[in-house]
């Protein structure tokens, strides 16, 4: 499981006027505090840590003597974590994801209502004991901006199955929001609580919902694959989430999933037609409108 926010992020906190020419760089694995002269620069490994968390410990670090004193480092913090918190936003553009080339399905469309197509989709509710390690520790607040695709990697569990697992507390911390098979989706978690499910508690787990796609043998792929999609049309509209936040896991972590819809394990031709198909379950849900971006 990848970390996008600290693997991909390069970039340069001007705070001279508050700490006399000192700043803080954070690259890739390391941020840095640069002093006046005749200091030394302060580096910390940050790979792991959100943005906030480098700095703070960072300055916390420095303000114990190395460099200022109590009032410089409650001044960064001050400058610093509004930036700070714009520039992990999920809505910046440095985090949007790449727009997926795919054809509209050129067939007649279907106008439904929500509650039209979620009872198309068959939508039972099963949620997780809130007493499951999953639930106590890692199922915060949400308010989503991003649909996770998933694939459950298991030839023999059907949705049901799936629920039965979570509820026993035998996934230890993982839990998502739907599993979907061929004849319905189950719903494990409400959609104001965070999964943890994408890419161990950031920004995958803290602002998606997320999917599962059952891989049954003797159940058919097609009808599982549209049953998802128009699920995720239907969370799109509910949410008013573009096409392009629609993601596969392997956006998150490069992990190859959901596997049957990525070619050569990336997306390719396979996600684009099921992104094609969803597109044409929110056109039938929004009069005919597209919400690409």
């Amino acid at each position: 499981m990848g970390e996008r926010f600290a693997e991909q992020s390069s970039f340069t906190l001007d705070i001279r006027s508050f700490a006399n020419e000192k700043f803080i760089k954070i690259e890739d694995s390391t941020a840095t505090l640069m002093p006046p002269k005749g200091r030394d620069a302060v580096k910390i490994p940050s790979k792991t840590w959100d943005f906030a968390g480098k700095c703070l410990m960072l300055a916390g670090q420095v303000a114990k003597g190395r460099c200022m004193d109590m009032r410089r480092f409650l001044q960064i913090c001050l400058v610093v974590l509004p930036l700070l918190a714009a520039s992990c936003s999920p809505g910046s553009s440095s985090r949007r994801p790449p727009l997926v080339s795919f054809r509209p399905q050129d067939i007649p469309l279907v106008p439904r209502t929500v509650s039209q197509i979620n009872r198309e989709v068959r939508i039972d509710r099963d949620y997780m004991p809130t007493s499951t390690r999953a639930r106590r520790y890692y199922s915060g607040s949400l308010s989503p901006r991003f649909i996770t695709i998933h694939s459950t990697a298991n030839p023999s569990g059907d949705a049901c199955s799936h629920a039965k697992y979570l509820n026993k507390g035998k996934s230890g911390s993982l839990c998502w929001h739907f599993t979907v098979d061929q004849y319905h989706a189950v719903q494990h978690l409400p959609l104001n609580r965070r999964g943890h499910h994408a890419d161990k508690g950031g920004p995958g787990d803290r602002y998606s919902i997320a999917i599962e796609m059952c891989e049954v043998r003797s159940h058919s792929k097609a009808k599982t694959y549209d049953r998802a999609a128009k699920l995720t049309a239907s969370l799109m509209t509910q949410y008013n989430i573009p096409l392009r936040n629609v993601v596969p896991h392997y956006y998150w972590s490069g992990k190859a999933c959901p596997g049957p819809l990525l070619d050569e394990k990336r997306p390719g031709y396979k996600w684009s037609w099921f992104i094609s198909r969803v597109d044409y379950y929110y056109r039938c849900l929004n009069g005919g409108k597209q919400h690409v971006s």
